[in-house]
């Protein structure tokens, strides 16, 4: 690449990171377009299409490629006739036919005898792909770039079609024909109005002392205390709380390491002796306990503590556990490692203060 282009390239680069895309595809762009200025013959129209001939069936196949090459013109101002087709959602099937059935089987036990993904992701995936194959026999980029067009017609959340296509493309490259998909972006958002107090979580946490069995209090203090995702939560072990911190595979196949203080472990240990609890923390009366099991305790907790509904969520304390560490420490990268973010940029919501918060700062500081 002469020192022309890869200038081009360095000041791409850079405008790419005032676009507010996620560092995935900001990587993505970056491998595409720098693979068009090392073998494009000129950087203007005539060249784009010539390149565009010679990668048909790779921009096919990735339509990141086609995207990433699109914009770097965009950005240069070159004009290079691109019109959007519109497309058609699909119609759903009657039924899904037998070979997608066996396909979609042989993979859900594949997944499951490779010990990197997790019951959650493997029936994340199963749910996404049985609902492509209601929609599409054959798996190729049309159909679901037109799924993809029938999900959003049904209303679906950003979240949720992102999820649909992070299965697909795993689907598609265990069968050998990867596809890249478009993924519909997501605004991160926190409303900082809906996470528990100090004076609320303490309120609660003492309302739960008074409980019979006092694993619930353990639940709440453990979740405060850690900042865990549901999904780690029920990781947990008696003994790993009592040791003081355990390793565990989280979100997206990654190892993270969570503490537990000292106060608590003390408590844990009085309470293991006293009631000889052993094995999974999170274990209601009727088995392992369940995202909508823990919400509808801590909607009826919170109504006995006069605590907000929409603050009794167990997201809710992972974000009150972020508040808490930010306030005392003020280290925002400490905490996106604590919290097992790939980003500091997701970490940096948590410095948002509340409505009451900046009422307060507002009156203590306006004061000519």
């Amino acid at each position: 690449m002469d020192d022309q282009r890869k200038q081009i390239l360095v000041d791409y680069i850079s405008y790419l990171y005032t676009t507010g895309r996620s560092y995935d595809s900001i990587g993505k762009y970056i491998k595409y377009v720098t693979d068009f200025l090392e073998n494009s013959e000129e950087i203007n129209r005539r060249g784009y299409y010539k390149y565009k001939h010679k990668n048909a069936d790779a921009m096919v196949r990735h339509s990141f490629m086609c995207e990433a090459v699109c914009d770097l013109l965009s950005y240069l101002k070159i004009g290079y006739g691109r019109r959007e087709k519109a497309v058609k959602p699909l119609e759903k099937l009657e039924v899904i036919s037998e070979k997608n059935k066996k396909l979609l089987n042989d993979f859900i036990i594949w997944l499951t005898d490779n010990n990197d993904y997790s019951f959650h992701t493997i029936d994340v995936y199963y749910t996404s792909l049985k609902k492509y194959f209601e929609y599409a026999n054959e798996l190729n980029m049309d159909n679901c770039r037109r799924f993809i067009k029938s999900l959003e017609e049904e209303k679906l959340s950003p979240a949720t079609i992102r999820l649909r296509i992070t299965a697909i493309e795993k689907f598609s490259k265990w069968v050998k024909k990867p596809i890249e998909l478009k993924r519909p972006r997501m605004k991160r958002k926190l409303d900082v109005n809906n996470v528990p107090t100090e004076e609320e979580y303490n309120r609660l946490l003492e309302y739960l002392k008074t409980k019979l069995n006092k694993d619930y209090y353990f639940f709440i203090k453990v979740l405060g205390t850690t900042g865990a995702r549901l999904s780690e939560f029920q990781q947990f072990t008696w003994e790993d709380i009592a040791a003081g911190e355990v390793v565990l595979k989280g979100k997206g196949n990654k190892y993270r390491r969570f503490f537990f203080q000292k106060q608590l472990q003390r408590e844990v240990k009085d309470y293991i002796k006293e009631t000889g609890k052993s094995g999974t923390l999170a274990v209601g009366r009727f088995g392992p306990l369940t995202q909508r099991g823990l919400s509808q305790h801590l909607k009826v907790w919170g109504k006995h503590c006069g605590i907000d509904s929409k603050k009794m969520h167990a997201h809710a304390f992972r974000h009150f556990f972020a508040k808490m560490f930010l306030k005392k420490t003020k280290d925002v990268i400490q905490l996106a490692d604590l919290l097992g973010h790939g980003s500091v940029d997701t970490t940096r919501i948590y410095l948002q203060k509340s409505y009451d918060e900046q009422q307060r700062d507002f009156n203590k500081n306006v004061t000519w």
